[in-house]
Order: structure tokens, then C-alpha cells, then sequence
């Protein structure tokens, strides 16, 4: 009988540990099944030589020999290493299957040089002594460690990096499972750091990587990675409770408390993948294309013959566009596959609008590239290479993969596989439980010599709903940016091309406020900061930030572009509804004339963190994190905060350095939190203020300090 018992228990275990390790599949119906986490699968790489760089989904995954679990269905494998052709396979998993990816590297006559935003300086600039990032080692516990007096049975993963190298490093990238945080000082060579991140899995394969956007030249490129499966602890026993007396004055004891070892559950991921189709109105410009080609980039591109086109009285019809849409609990972003790539919507689910412009028509403008000779207002988000005035790519198809993970879906776009030209992948991810986007295009040179590209991303933006902007919205810089270089200008008593004017007040006019402007403006940050830049139309209180990634460089190009106000260039050059927007541009370079120069073989990258804002009555700040508006005036302050995912802190503010109120906040993205300080009698008529969002441990999520008048 206590056999039969003892069989009767351990089947039982073994039922429910295989419901618990079964994921639950959310979006049925709207994934394709390929994409569904079902079961896990297996494969490993064995291909030669011994030590090559293993790429999964676009995601570094270790060296060879691999041995890797992933979720089943389509992934694409990439193995590369230094001097040799990489190789690139397409792998389809079935649930629980095992597979293995053989073969050779073939080797090249010339090593190509993998590049990265901070390693353009020429080889000769280099020196011996070179640092060296791991990862040291990693485990599953509270952000409290061991210590009794925590709250949060949250678990995640400490990892202690560290440099063996020669050489001291400078800033770089954490990743954990997708989330990245940066050692903004870096690691003196010999030196560790210690990070705690929120996120872990529990039923598979955990990946931590150092260095993961290539800033740092280091000795050993191939150490960066870990992946390995770390076993879930049973929580620390919380501290004893101080001593109770009961009615007759003896001391109680504490009742003994039992600690569940159960681990917190993974997080689900809730973010959608579906696809559709949207119909717009499209003029007839498909006859009047003809081929041309670019010898510099080995690339063809199409140009209107734009005199026939117009003789022949085009008149739009509809056309069907494919589109795949990606979404959670805050956005939801539309892509145009056929039409660029391009993210075509943004919508803000708190407000139910969309950031960007939708030109509800297909028309050529007489812009873009001048060999080329038009281009499509389409609206959205289009990725513009490799020349400058909108590119060649805006119009023709990409190839477009969705990847899943635990915490999020990633859309990755390419506009080629060809060997003999440049090479643009764009990737788009969106995260649970996240207010932003991320976008990280990738430049590739794959060929043997070396290529002057210039590529920017452009968002054309019109927050609040109304599919164009109010005279009230405002271009927002960091305060740090006091003069700007003009690109073109409509009025003669502006700078002309390639001159500084002062920002945002030139000339008495506050260039900030679009409603100031007579006729268009484009202009470039100068020198550019690689930090934010945002639109904030206060007119329908909302807007949009762009941040750049943490160890992307400093070296980001901005770009701003308006139509003009009182005088604007006539909507019927782009569109039929009078509709309008204006632009962001962001790239490598610093100004449209310039260009990265990509050697053979090179790659470069970064990361663009985007997110919309609303309801705080303006933008002094942002970062990849929070947007923030701090204004004051007749013996007030006034605070406001948005963030773009749940967070927890403290808000403080600062008159003089001295520390004036605090208070603890819980805030969700799509609800700002707006407050008011009354000051002192004693304050000054003028002073300085500082906001800031400290972490319940004290570290710094954002902060921002002006002068302001305050009587």
C-alpha cells in the first residue's frame, strides 16, 4: 500500500510540473503557430572554426560549439567570424525536436573589420594593451541578495562583470535576457561590477552579454557571452519580528513562518503579432517608373518621369497594402512591408492616437534624392539609405521576420541578402508592459572595399490625434544645444545653408514654437549630442521623444524639419487633405553631407529608443526612461513626470541644491503625474531647480535642473 502511495505521488509531480513548464498560449488565432512558445527545442552548431560567433534571430548567442534551447518554430542562424565568408542558415523547429547545423566557414581572401559606432579611428590609432570584458558569473535572487529585510519576492538575476584584460574600458552595455543597462565609467582593468536585473527564466536558458553593442575594442571578442540554465533559490528567511508581551506582560514567541520556495512565475508575454491589410489612395506614378542605377552602391533605384506623369491627369484609386501589426498594452505600431518597411503607425492606446502622420493618399512629391525626383509622403517611419534626401529604399518591398521571446516580439526588416551592396537591417522591438519602442538598424558592408553610406531615420510625426500639427507645438532639445546649422530655409532673413543660428531664440523669434515660423526650416543639431529630441504639440498636450540607446555613442545625428506656419509650402504638393507633419531625422552622421565610411566587411549600429508623452502640459526633458516638465512662477513649481513602464520611486525636487519636497510615486505609462510645490518666503526671485527620479535604491532614473524665475 505505501508503494502504490509512493507511485500514486510521483506521477502526480510529475503531471503538474509538466502543466507548469507548458507556457500558455496567448494570442491563439492572431500567431502563427511557428511563433507560438509550445515546448522548447534544440540545436547545436558545430560548425568550424572552433570559436565562431554565433548569431540567433539577430541576437548574439555564444561561440562554437553551441548547444542552445529555443522556442520552436523559424530561426535564422548566422555564424560569422573574422576573415571568413559568414554563414547563414534558416532553421525550422518542431516542438521538442533536436537538431544540428554543420559545415565550414569559408575563409576570405581579405579579413573583413567588424565596426561599431566607436571604432572608426584607424587601425594605426590603436594600441597593444586592450581590455577585456566577461562575464564573470550570474544566480537567481532579490535584488536584496540574502538580506532578511526584503518586500518584493520578485526574483532576477545578479551578475558580476568583470575586465581581465590590460587595459582600462570605457562605458558599455549589460544584457540580460533582452534588458540592457550600462557601466556608464567602465572597468579598470581588473575591476568587477555587480547588476541586478529584473527579469530571468525560469525553464530554460538564461543569456548575459557584455559589451553587446560592440563599444569597447577588446582583446577576446569571443568571451562576452554566457547562456546556461541557473537554478532557482528558495528565498531568505525574513528577519525575526521584534519581541510582542501579551496581556500578562510575558514575552510571546514568534510563530514560526514557513518560506515558500515556489519561484515567482515568468512574466507573460503580452505582446500581439498579427497581420492585415489597410487600403489607401494611390495615384497611378507605378506607369511613369523607370530603372536607373547607382554605380557608387550597386543598386538600382526608380525615377518618375514626372512631365508624362503629369500629362496624363493622374487621379488616385484604391490599392491594398499588406501590414503587420505589433501590440501590447500601450501601443500598437502597423508596418508597411511592401511600402519600405516602414512603421506606418504609432498609436498611443492611452489616448487612442496616433503619433505619427498618415497621409491618407499615395501622391509623388517633387522631393527626395534629385536623381531620383520624387518621393511618397506616405507618413510614419521609413529608413533612408543610402543617400541622403529620403534614400532609395522608401517605396519598394523589405523582407520582414517576427521573432518572439519571453518578454517581447521583435520585427526584423531587411531591404537585401546581396553580397554586392550595402546591407540594412532594421529592428523593431516591442517589450511587455512597455510605453516605448526600440529601433536598431545594422549597415553592413559585405563587400571588398570600402563604402561612404549615409542613412537616417525619419519619423514624421503629428501627436494629438489631428493628422498635423497645432502652431503650439514645440521642437524640444537639451538645454545644452544653443545653436543649430541651417540645411534649407524658405525666409531670405534666415542663415542660409550650412550657417549657425542661435536656439531656440534667433533674432528675437523663439524657433522652438512652430507657430513662429513663416516658411520651412530644416536645421541640424551642431555640434550633435546623440542624447534626446522631442515634439511636444501643446496645443493637444502630446508628443513624441527620441532617445538614444545606452552605449550608442555621442555622435548621433538630428536633424529637424517643419513646413512652415503662416507661409507653408502648399499640402498639395504631398497630399489631398491638407493633412501635415514635421520631421525628426536621426543617423550616424552628423549633417546630410557628411557619410560613415563602412570598410570591407564592416557593420554598424546603434539603438533609438522612441515613446509617446501626453498630459504634461509640456517637455523641458527626457531620456530613455522618463520625459519631464518642470516650470515655475509666482511662489510655485510646478512638477510633471511621464514614464514609459511601470516604475516606482521617489520624486524629488531641489531649490539651490537644498532638497525642498519628496514623495513616493507609483506611475504607468499614459498616466502622468503632475503636482505643485508651494516655496518658502525666503526663496529667491530667481534659482536654480532640479527634478529627479531616484530608484527605491537610490540610483538615478533621470533628473533635470534649470534657472528659473520663481517670484
Amino acid at each position: 500500500m505505501r508503494l502504490l502511495a509512493t507511485i500514486f505521488l510521483l506521477l502526480l509531480i510529475l503531471i503538474l510540473n509538466r502543466c507548469y513548464l507548458s507556457p500558455s498560449p496567448a494570442d491563439e488565432g492572431l500567431v502563427p503557430t511557428s511563433n507560438l512558445e509550445i515546448g522548447g527545442a534544440q540545436i547545436r552548431i558545430n560548425v568550424q572554426p572552433r570559436g565562431s560567433l554565433v548569431l540567433v534571430d539577430g541576437l548574439r548567442s555564444g561561440t562554437t560549439p553551441l548547444s542552445l534551447e529555443v522556442p520552436p518554430g523559424q530561426h535564422s542562424i548566422r555564424v560569422e567570424m573574422e576573415g571568413y565568408e559568414p554563414l547563414v542558415e534558416t532553421v525550422d523547429l518542431a516542438p521538442g525536436a533536436e537538431d544540428v547545423l554543420d559545415g565550414n566557414l569559408t575563409p576570405l581572401t581579405s579579413a573583413p573589420v567588424a565596426i561599431s559606432t566607436s571604432t572608426l579611428a584607424p587601425a594605426a590609432s590603436r594600441v597593444a594593451a586592450l581590455p577585456d570584458l566577461v562575464p564573470h558569473s550570474a544566480r537567481i535572487e532579490l535584488e536584496t541578495g540574502g538580506a532578511c529585510d526584503y518586500v518584493s519576492t520578485m526574483l532576477g538575476i545578479r551578475v558580476v562583470v568583470e575586465n581581465v584584460g590590460d587595459a582600462d574600458s570605457g562605458p558599455f552595455i549589460v544584457e540580460v535576457n533582452g534588458s540592457q543597462r550600462k557601466i556608464g565609467m567602465g572597468l579598470v582593468a581588473g575591476q568587477k561590477s555587480v547588476l541586478w536585473f529584473e527579469s530571468y527564466n525560469h525553464a530554460g536558458q538564461n543569456r548575459i552579454g557584455v559589451d553587446v553593442t560592440l563599444q569597447v575594442e577588446e582583446s577576446n571578442e569571443d568571451n562576452n557571452w554566457l547562456v546556461e540554465r541557473l537554478p532557482v533559490p528558495t528565498l531568505p528567511p525574513t528577519c525575526t519580528p521584534p519581541p510582542t508581551l501579551s496581556a500578562e506582560g510575558t514575552v510571546v514567541p514568534p510563530a514560526s513562518r514557513a518560506i515558500s520556495a515556489t519561484p515567482a512565475p515568468a512574466p507573460q508575454n503580452t505582446v500581439k503579432v498579427h497581420e492585415g491589410q489597410v487600403t489607401i489612395s494611390t495615384y497611378p506614378y507605378g506607369a511613369f517608373l523607370s530603372q536607373a542605377w547607382n554605380d557608387v552602391f550597386n543598386m538600382p533605384y526608380a525615377r518618375l518621369e514626372r512631365a508624362a506623369y503629369e500629362a496624363s491627369s493622374p487621379s488616385p484609386s484604391d490599392g491594398a497594402y499588406r501590414t503587420l501589426v505589433l501590440e501590447n498594452e500601450y501601443l500598437s505600431l502597423t508596418f508597411l512591408p511592401d511600402l519600405g518597411g516602414r512603421i506606418y503607425e504609432v498609436v498611443f492606446k492611452p489616448t487612442g492616437h496616433n503619433e505619427t502622420y498618415r497621409n491618407p493618399v499615395l501622391k509623388p512629391s517633387p522631393w527626395g534624392p534629385p536623381e531620383q525626383g520624387w518621393w511618397l509622403a506616405a507618413g510614419g517611419i521609413e529608413w533612408c539609405l543610402p543617400v541622403a534626401e529620403h534614400g532609395y529604399e522608401w517605396h519598394v518591398p523589405w523582407a520582414a521576420e517576427v521573432t518572439r521571446d519571453a518578454s517581447g516580439a521583435t520585427v526584423i526588416l531587411r531591404d537585401t541578402t546581396a553580397n554586392d551592396r550595402l546591407r540594412a537591417e532594421i529592428a523593431v522591438r516591442l517589450e511587455s508592459e512597455a510605453g516605448y519602442f526600440s529601433i536598431r538598424p545594422r549597415l553592413q558592408n559585405p563587400t571588398d572595399k570600402s563604402m561612404p553610406v549615409k542613412y537616417w531615420t525619419n519619423a514624421m510625426l503629428a501627436p494629438g490625434g489631428q493628422n498635423a500639427p497645432s502652431a503650439d507645438l514645440r521642437f524640444v532639445l537639451p538645454d545644452a544645444m544653443t545653436a543649430v546649422t541651417v540645411h534649407s530655409r524658405g525666409d531670405d532673413f534666415l542663415p542660409a545653408q550650412g550657417q549657425r543660428i542661435t536656439w531656440p531664440i534667433s533674432g528675437g523669434i523663439d524657433l522652438s514654437r512652430l507657430g513662429n515660423w513663416n516658411r520651412w526650416l530644416g536645421f541640424f543639431e551642431d555640434p550633435a549630442t546623440g542624447g534626446f529630441a522631442a515634439v511636444y504639440d501643446e496645443g493637444h498636450d502630446e508628443g513624441m521623444v527620441r532617445a538614444i540607446g545606452a552605449g550608442s555613442g555621442a555622435i548621433q545625428g538630428l536633424k529637424i524639419f517643419g513646413l512652415g506656419w503662416r507661409d507653408p509650402i502648399p499640402a498639395s504638393n504631398w497630399t489631398d487633405d491638407g493633412s501635415g507633419y514635421v520631421e525628426i531625422h536621426s543617423g550616424p552622421a552628423p549633417t546630410f553631407d557628411d557619410s560613415v565610411s563602412l570598410p570591407p566587411g564592416g557593420r554598424l549600429e546603434w539603438t533609438e529608443i522612441w515613446y509617446p508623452v501626453a498630459g504634461l502640459g509640456g517637455l523641458r526633458h527626457a531620456n530613455e526612461a522618463a520625459a519631464l516638465n518642470l516650470s515655475a512662477g509666482d511662489g510655485q513649481v510646478h512638477i510633471a513626470v511621464a514614464v514609459n513602464r511601470p516604475w516606482s520611486g521617489d520624486l524629488s525636487l531641489l531649490v539651490e541644491g537644498q532638497e525642498k519636497w519628496r514623495q513616493g510615486v507609483a506611475l504607468l505609462p499614459g498616466q502622468p503625474f503632475r503636482h505643485d510645490v508651494a516655496l518658502g518666503e525666503g526663496e529667491p526671485e530667481r534659482g536654480q531647480l532640479a527634478l529627479r527620479l531616484e530608484s527605491p535604491k537610490g540610483r538615478m532614473v533621470a533628473d533635470y535642473s534649470a534657472t528659473f524665475r520663481l517670484r
